[in-house]
């Protein structure tokens, strides 16, 4: 009875470390995410200051205002759950870049309020994912490759027949180029060296590329040589995805959305609205836009500007409702036309970026687990 006993401990004991395993897994992809929001921000700023030096001030604007008009609403609840009053911060510092980087203010008092924003998106980043985890190679893997992703998305909206058909959109994938390369700067020297000198060497041509607006293809083709390699040389993992599960991925984060907003809680509603269309719909804009650019459009209004806006003002349910349904009848027609493959998304196995170790010893008959 004894030995029966013992070993129904042990197994509630392994099945209760697959569980936090599990958890920890979660909680590491949720940091994951945010952490994709934090470089993105930094990317913005980068490509504000870019702006401002060319004295361009109305594509400055659209980089001062991107965060907090698309980034803000997913970074919202992981800074309410750490600090109330730091969320609020964030949010009177993304609100105010726009107006403390205009055209009114010299150029010397516009860095100042980028560089303020640059501490106050690093805070962040240290207050909900904290340095251990910010510094692992594999973390830091990930999100190199999550902006290269996104950077094909952009690029392929942006250049047509050798020319920029959107500069904002051109600037976004430079932006985000540039700051997975940053990231790479600060792990090279943990990979083999012929590893790091290939990966510096696509950049190189991924650069060129840029420079002589190349064939939108010819782009995906050298970023994803780059993904290839990172996921290669570190570990992070990379699959084909059905652009099919964008799809439902949509369905699925707006028929909740509709379940929060009901509810009253708005800035859940909110996140997952923006999620549906950044984390989602981004990633189909380029293949739908192929097939059929109006319908594209039409869907991005009705989603990135239309729902949000409601929301933002307070809106009745019932309308909310009608909106997505509006949208759900037409993510119908998306699913009849997209294609089943044509996007890369990635897969880290976060259980190996902080790993548990589970020792069990039988010494004086006691289970000892060290974390």
């Amino acid at each position: 009875m004894v030995r029966v006993l013992a070993i129904s401990g042990l197994v509630v004991l392994l099945t209760a470390l697959s569980i936090m395993q599990h958890v920890d897994a979660d909680e590491d992809d949720a940091k994951l995410e945010f952490a994709g929001y934090i470089e993105e921000t930094l990317g913005h700023f980068w490509a504000l200051e870019k702006n401002l030096n060319e004295k361009n001030a109305e594509l400055a604007l659209v980089h001062a205002t991107h965060p907090i008009a698309e980034l803000y609403d997913l970074m919202k609840p992981h800074l309410k759950e750490a600090d109330i009053a730091f969320d609020e911060k964030v949010q009177k510092t993304l609100l105010e870049l726009g107006k403390k980087t205009g055209s009114d203010v010299t150029r010397e008092e516009a860095q100042v309020a980028i560089n303020e924003a640059k501490s106050i998106i690093e805070e962040a980043r240290n207050l909900v994912i904290g340095p251990e985890l910010s510094n692992n190679v594999v973390f830091k893997a990930g999100l190199m490759i999550g902006l290269l992703e996104t950077s094909i998305g952009e690029y392929e909206e942006a250049v047509m027949n050798n020319q920029i058909q959107e500069m904002a959109e051109f600037q976004d994938g430079s932006a985000f180029v540039w700051r997975s390369q940053q990231i790479f700067n600060t792990i090279k020297d943990n990979l083999e060296k012929h590893d790091s000198d290939e990966i510096e060497a696509m950049y190189a041509d991924l650069w060129s590329a840029y420079n002589t607006k190349d064939d939108p293809e010819h782009v995906a083709t050298l970023a994803n040589g780059i993904i290839n390699e990172v996921g290669a040389a570190t570990g992070a993992k990379i699959e084909d995805v059905d652009l099919l599960v964008y799809v439902d991925n949509i369905r699925a984060l707006l028929a909740e959305t509709k379940v929060k907003y009901a509810e009253g809680d708005k800035d859940e509603a909110l996140r997952l609205a923006t999620k549906a269309y950044l984390d989602n719909y981004e990633f189909l804009e380029p293949t739908l836009a192929d097939i059929d650019k109006d319908l594209m459009e039409e869907i991005e209004i009705m989603l990135r500007e239309d729902l949000r806006a409601m929301m933002r003002n307070n809106a009745p349910s019932e309308q909310v409702n009608q909106h997505i349904d509006l949208i759900f009848a037409k993510m119908d027609n998306v699913a009849q036309v997209i294609p089943e493959f044509g996007a890369l998304a990635l897969v880290i196995l976060t259980t190996g970026i902080i790993g548990m170790i589970v020792l069990i010893s039988k010494s004086k008959g006691l289970l000892t687990l060290k974390i």
